[in-house]
This record gives structure tokens, sequence and C-alpha cells, in this order.
């Protein structure tokens, strides 16, 4: 089993980070680099997540936001956290550790502008990592991924139940008939597996996971805590 990655903890990453703020001989350099960067080849940013974790919907808001920024390449690989969990979804229980984590996700999505409410039901992902891999070779993915994150955190929608990821898919451009298809047939189950061995290799512990290049990073972090961390990881590709 997969866990979700909580916090804005910096982990297994090998190089060491100053978080320090208000140095103007730091911002300057930060700005120089910035610069700098453009000059060098597109980074390529692997991304591990799966629909049910709060923390990766705050991490595709800012990792998409960054990539504009720094033009990344971003590969998605969307991976299981509970593959035991039934299509139908099971009941969420509000425990103490429920409560600290939703207060959390409450604090950090105030960066991102975004209100999260978690459903009542944790819900089985298969199908729609399957639909994502689906809207990637239609180039669609980016409307259909953050369209799932909404369906779920937003709006309370079962997201296990293939009706419900038809209507995303068709809300987000996708042919719906041809999505069905590919659902049915479990045309992208080889896929989902392959992205479970990458992580495997990867040493992905949990989600969301991003390796800047060759170096990971486990669980979000805050958009001033990943410009440095890119930084960084440019600075020594």
């Amino acid at each position: 089993m997969v866990r979700q990655a909580h916090h804005e903890r910096l982990i297994l990453v090998p190089f060491a980070l100053s978080l320090s703020k208000g140095v103007p001989i730091c911002v300057i350099g930060i700005k120089l680099k910035l610069a700098v960067h453009y000059l060098q080849p597109k980074m390529k940013v692997a991304v591990y997540y799966d629909y049910i974790c709060p923390y990766c919907f705050l991490g595709t808001k800012r990792i998409e936001r960054l990539a504009k920024e720094f033009d990344l390449d971003l590969e998605w690989c969307g991976i299981e956290i509970h593959p035991e969990i039934p299509p139908q979804g099971v009941k969420r229980s509000k425990t103490l550790r429920f409560q600290k984590v939703a207060q959390n996700i409450t604090e950090m999505s105030q960066e991102d502008k975004v209100k999260i409410t978690f459903p009542g039901i944790v819900t089985n992902t298969r199908l729609c990592l399957e639909a994502s891999e689906f809207a990637k070779a239609k180039y669609s993915f980016s409307k259909f991924h953050n369209g799932v994150y909404e369906a779920y955190f937003q709006d309370g929608e079962n997201i296990g139940k293939i009706d419900v990821i038809l209507n995303i898919g068709e809300k987000t451009g996708l042919d719906a008939i041809e999505l069905e298809e590919c659902l049915k047939k479990r045309t992208m189950l080889k896929k989902i597996e392959e992205n479970r061995r990458e992580a495997e290799r990867d040493q992905v512990m949990g989600v969301p996971t991003f390796i800047f290049g060759k170096f990971p990073v486990h669980g979000v972090q805050s958009l001033e805590a990943f410009r440095k961390i890119i930084i960084r990881a440019i600075e020594r590709s």
C-alpha cells in the first residue's frame, strides 16, 4: 500500500536548501537564476499522484503553475494508494487524524485559493487513472485531470463510478463513447501497472512525489520552496 505524503516536508532531496527570507542578496540571486534557466533544456519532472489524495490536488495546482514559469516538462504518473477499496467506495471515518489532515489542507489551500471539501466516501481510483491515460493520449490531460479533482473534492462525486468518469470526460472535451470503450476494454490497465513498477523503481513511498530530473521531493511544498528546489535542480543538471 502506498501512503499519502503529508505536510510540507523535504525528504530524500540530495541537496540542502536555505528557506530563509528577507535577505536582499538572495532575492537578487534568485531573480538572476530565473533569467538564466531559460538557456537550459527543459527539465523533466515526473509527478506521481492519485485522485483521492488532497495533497495531490494542491500539488497539481502548484506544479502546473511552476511548469509555466520554468518551462518544465511534466510527466504524470498515476498510481493507486488504496487499491483495496471497492468501486462503490467506503464511508470516510472522521477520526482525530482525519480532522488534523482536513485542517492542514484548509490552511495549505489558502495559498492556491482553492476550496477543498472532503467527500463522505473514499473511493477506488483505478478506472479514473485509466481514464487519465486516455485523456493524455487525446492531448486533453490537464482539463480532465483537474476536472476529476474538482468533481471529488469540490462536488463530492464518487469518481470510482464509470458514469461519473464519463460525465467528467464529456465536460472536459473527451469523446464519451470512446472513453467508455477504453474503460470497458481496460485498454490503459497495462499503463497503470507500468506506472506502479516505475514508482517502485524510483522508490516512491507516497503521493504526491515529484522527481526533478534525478532529485525526488516527497510531499507538496509551498510555491517558494518549490522554486528554490527547481533552481537548485537546474543548476545541478
